[in-house]
């Protein structure tokens, strides 16, 4: 039976030997083992937010095809196959009593609000969450926006799917209501449902966001995606700067200088 002493010295043992000039690359079993089941990891986790960003590009580019197409009566467009970010026209009414909106609503560097209402359309059984659009913040003391009255018995908007539930937002919600307006910090679309389901509605599972018009106070810039191709760009620097990194410890760690006597006994 191979002694403790015996084990160790034989994990410690180096597989190979390299010299350079005065120096030798002579790595272990144990730090190769963990560089060689790394490595990898560190290369495919790269190449796949390649190909999410790549799929990302080819979304943007379908949703932004479908985005500029003739828009379409509201029951027309979810006959589709993929009426995501399809122009809708919509005849209806809003829903005077469900005014909901989220703060911390960026645009251009400037912080503000996105208000939501709620518009019950001809020939379509669900009411639908209708996104205004933004209004900015005036000051710090501001609690929710002066909200423009609304006007007219038509929409006209893009449909807009979920992209996935947030659940960070979801289980921190916490609605303030101001008169006849309830406030929640972050968007999160099923946290928006819920909230529309406890005022008595069974909302649809899309919302229109509303068109933009320049005559409106509201402003209509529509992000097509919320997390852009550049951002999984970074994440595949990251993970590729991860892999040079642990290439490069590998090497600094096992590249020792040769001892004079080393030298001199061979």
């Amino acid at each position: 039976m191979r002694k403790p002493s015996e084990t160790l010295k034989f994990w410690q043992k180096p597989l190979f030997t390299i010299t350079l000039g005065g120096r030798t690359f002579s790595p272990s079993i144990v730090p190769t083992l963990v560089f060689l089941l790394l490595l990898p990891v560190l290369l495919r986790l790269g190449v796949w937010q390649l190909d999410r960003a790549e799929e990302k590009r080819q979304l943007i580019r379908d949703l932004e095809k479908q985005s500029q197409a003739e828009a379409l009566p509201l029951v027309t467009a979810l006959k589709q196959e993929k009426p995501d970010m399809m122009p809708v026209t919509s005849e209806g009414q809003l829903i005077s009593n469900v005014t909901l909106v989220t703060d911390n609503q960026n645009k251009n560097g400037r912080l503000g609000y996105e208000v939501y209402g709620l518009w019950q359309a001809k020939n379509f059984n669900k009411p639908i969450i209708i996104s205004r659009g933004w209004l900015p913040r005036k000051d710090f003391y501001q609690k929710v926006p002066e909200i423009p009255e609304f006007e007219g018995n038509t929409v006209e908007g893009s449909l807009y799917y979920s992209k996935g539930h947030n659940p960070v937002v979801a289980n921190n919600a916490v609605w303030q209501q101001f008169e006849d307006v309830w406030l929640i910090g972050q968007f999160d679309f099923q946290t928006l449902a819920e909230k529309v389901k406890q005022m008595g509605y069974d909302s649809a599972p899309f919302i229109i966001r509303l068109k933009a018009d320049d005559r409106s106070e509201f402003v209509r810039q529509w992000e097509l995606i919320a997390s852009p191709p550049e951002k999984h760009i970074a994440y595949a620097i990251q993970w590729f700067a991860m892999a040079l990194a642990l290439v490069l410890l590998f090497i600094i760690l096992n590249l020792k200088r040769v001892k004079n006597n080393e030298s001199t006994s061979s």
